[in-house]
């Protein structure tokens, strides 16, 4: 995978219009970027990347329109339906809990390890970390009482483990 493309974004869904625009389905309908998506990765697979130069990348809600540089046409977007699309984890907004996917996860009174960040939840009416652990998968909701601190730096979510919670 191009060391750059570290997320999958989502796929393209279809074209829209006749300039070659990418109506795209996203994997988060709340994403946000640091800045500016000037290149994305399209393929198959995170093994057989390539990448494109971005004309213009607007949000809507769990869709994205997406316009490539060199796709011109209805019939050139037309060939790109369905292929996954990939950009850098860095460029998804520190604000947004996507960006914590591969983060180790610290109990705070304990400060022992509970494990690694491995998917959020955000089709919930409330977004929730999902960490997998020695002992299957934990799920701790994204909000302050939950969430002790985030070292964006050293990659670790102190969080505070209440009884009842399941793995």
């Amino acid at each position: 995978m191009a060391e750059e493309a570290d997320y999958l974004l989502g796929f393209v869904q279809k074209s829209h219009g006749i300039k070659g625009e990418l109506l795209v389905s996203l994997t988060s309908p709340d994403i946000e970027f640091e800045k500016r998506i000037e290149t994305i990765w399209l393929g198959d697979n995170s093994d057989h990347l390539h990448p494109w130069n971005v004309e213009s990348f607007h949000l809507r809600g769990s869709s994205a329109f997406l316009k490539l540089n060199d796709v011109n046409s209805r019939e050139e977007a037309d060939y790109l339906k369905g292929i996954k699309i990939f950009v850098p984890k860095s460029s998804i907004s520190r604000g947004n809990p996507i960006q914590l996917i591969g983060f180790k996860v610290k109990e705070l009174k304990t400060h022992s390890l509970l494990g690694e960040i491995v998917d959020i939840d955000l089709n919930s009416a409330q977004q929730r970390l999902i960490i997998e652990t020695n002992d299957g998968e934990l799920t701790v909701p994204f909000v302050d009482e939950f969430i002790h601190s985030i070292d964006f730096d050293e990659q670790v979510v102190e969080v505070t483990v209440m009884d009842g919670m399941e793995l």
